[in-house]
Order: C-alpha cells, then sequence, then structure tokens
C-alpha cells in the first residue's frame, strides 16, 4: 500500500524524449498512469518531447495531454536528437526528483519506483543498469566494451554511472545539468560528470513492443565518439604518443639510411619508400583529422547557436529557443 498523499508529498517529473513514436504512445500512456500517476506517495508529472517527429506522434501527444492534465508536452522545430531532447526538458521541468522513461517501455516504469526508494535515501543520482537485455549478443557486448572504455579513459573516477539514459536525479543535480551549455552533448555523461552520492538499480530490459529501434550500431559509435571527444584527453594523448612513435622510426629508418650509404649499399628501390610515404602520410592526415574535430567543436561553442527551438506547447505558453 502507498501512502496518502501529502502536503510534503515530492513531486515528481517523468521526461520522454518522443521520436516517431505514434504507435507506442497509447500504450505508454496507460502503462504509465497505471504505474506512476495511481499512486499516492508521490506526486507525479509526465513530461513528452517531440524531437521532431513526422509520423503524427505530436497529435497524439496532445490527445494524451488532453485527457490528463498531469500529462504536458513540448514540441522541438525539428529533430535535433535524443539528447537535446533531454536537454529541453530538463530546462522546462521542475520537481524534487527528474526521472528518465523511454517511450518504447524497454526501460519499466516500475523500475522508477525503485528509483525513489534509492532518492530517499539520499542518493542525488540513481542509475538503472540493464541486469538482462533483448537487443541482441553484438548490442549487449559493445555496449559493456563501451562502458569499460569510458569508466577507465573518461568518467570521474568512482562515478556508478551506465551508458543508458535511464535515471533519476535530485533536482539539485538538475539544476546543474542545466548550466551546461556544449552542443554535442551525452546525457549520461554529463549526469555522471556532475558527481555526487550515486546509487544503482538493477533491472531486467524489455523487448520493444512495436516499430524498430533507432539506436544502431552506427548510433552507438557515434556516442561513443562523442563522448570521448568532449570527456577525454585520451584522443590528444593517443595524437602525441603516435607522433613520438612515428618519430623514433622514422629515427630508425634514418640510421638505416646512413649506414647503408656508408657501407656501399643504398637503399633497394623505392617500392618501400613509397609504402613510408604513403603510411606516413595517411597517419598524417588522421591525426589532422582529429584535430580538425576539436577545431570544429571549439568553432559550434564559440558561435553560440540556440540549442534547440520550441516550435509548440500542449499548455499554449509562448514559443522559444534555448
Amino acid at each position: 500500500m502507498s501512502e496518502p498523499l501529502g502536503a510534503d508529498t515530492a513531486m515528481i517529473t517523468v521526461i520522454t524524449p518522443v521520436y516517431n513514436e505514434r504507435e507506442n504512445l497509447p500504450a505508454y500512456a496507460s502503462r504509465v498512469s497505471e504505474v506512476l500517476l495511481a499512486r499516492s506517495d508521490f506526486n507525479f508529472n509526465i513530461l513528452l518531447v517531440d524531437d521532431g517527429s513526422s509520423d503524427g506522434s505530436w497529435q497524439e501527444i496532445q490527445a494524451i495531454c488532453r485527457s490528463d492534465s498531469r500529462f504536458s508536452g513540448i514540441r522541438l522545430s525539428r529533430n535535433y536528437g535524443s539528447h537535446i531532447a533531454l536537454s529541453a526538458g530538463f530546462a522546462t521541468v521542475r520537481g524534487d526528483a527528474i526521472a528518465v522513461l523511454a517511450s518504447d517501455l524497454q526501460d519499466p516504469p516500475e523500475v522508477i519506483i525503485e528509483f525513489l526508494r534509492e532518492w530517499r535515501r539520499g542518493a542525488k543520482i540513481v542509475w538503472g543498469r540493464r541486469r538482462t537485455r533483448q537487443d541482441g549478443t553484438w548490442r549487449g557486448l559493445a555496449s559493456k566494451a563501451f562502458q569499460l572504455l569510458l569508466s577507465r579513459f573518461a568518467m570521474p573516477r568512482g562515478s556508478k554511472f551506465t551508458t543508458g539514459s535511464f535515471l533519476l536525479v535530485d533536482q539539485q543535480v538538475a539544476g546543474c545539468i542545466s548550466q551546461f551549455q556544449e552542443h554535442h552533448r551525452i546525457t549520461f555523461a554529463i549526469v555522471a560528470w556532475t558527481g555526487f552520492d550515486q546509487a544503482v538499480v538493477d533491472y531486467d530490459r524489455q523487448p520493444r513492443m512495436r516499430g524498430h529501434s533507432k539506436w544502431n550500431f552506427w548510433r552507438m559509435l557515434k556516442t561513443m565518439y562523442d563522448a570521448f571527444i568532449g570527456f577525454s584527453v585520451l584522443p590528444i594523448r593517443v595524437m602525441t604518443l603516435t607522433g613520438v612513435v612515428m618519430f623514433l622510426l622514422a629515427l630508425g629508418i634514418l640510421c638505416y639510411l646512413l649506414v647503408s650509404w656508408l657501407v656501399g649499399q643504398p637503399f633497394p628501390g623505392w617500392t618501400s619508400q613509397m609504402l613510408l610515404l604513403a603510411f606516413f602520410f595517411g597517419l598524417q592526415f588522421l591525426l589532422m583529422g582529429i584535430t580538425g574535430e576539436y577545431l570544429y567543436r571549439i568553432y559550434t561553442e564559440v558561435v553560440r547557436r540556440p540549442l534547440y527551438f520550441v516550435s509548440e506547447t500542449t499548455r499554449g505558453e509562448l514559443s522559444g529557443r534555448r
């Protein structure tokens, strides 16, 4: 039995990014209403952030919000990506604690209640860690490798972060998240970077009800790439070490050429020279590309374009930008 609603009942806001999920939204609304909104020990509000959907998701969100005032929605002017959509959510909502829940229900809403128990015990950040998953062997292995690399080379030491964005944060942490300004953002990395007391809740990930997951191998690779570029010094260190190794290798080749010339055995042919030139030029352009990526990101931050534009809301507030 849940406790009766009292004056000190905590307000909990759930942010759900939506991109072309019209088929899943009715089941999502029903499940969230049954599991979360029916409780009396917490005061839940749900914010649906439409990330530029083109399949009628916004119309479905409007219908859900009309049927229950505890649901609200904002629509971004185009598809900015799920992490920007979450940033729009964090900038919009208020609450004693804020949770993130996917609209496909692969992350069960029931786990949010377990998050709240850990939050009541003092945790400022509560992570959902997948105990089992239905996403296939390769995705599970890739996710574990991704998390190990990030834990070792990018995230703060001692962080209990997980690579998904199924989590809950205290209002203090939410305020810190709103201070981040970078455009290339990864939600779980930003949350982990803030620090604070953390807890982990294990859960079993469910299969997707309808449609296909938009989280494919290339999106995972891009997320890993963005996380390392944004939060790790490893790429620059690798470039430096590679330069040192290549310099030493070139020095060894130079010594070999000098000795060959002195003993009267000049370097035999051009094939090996061309191979070395191709290798070094390729390596040089690779390192220049990594440097260019950093310069581009510096440029995007200096220009300070808005992160997103809000084109419409379900409550009639003026649309704006962030």
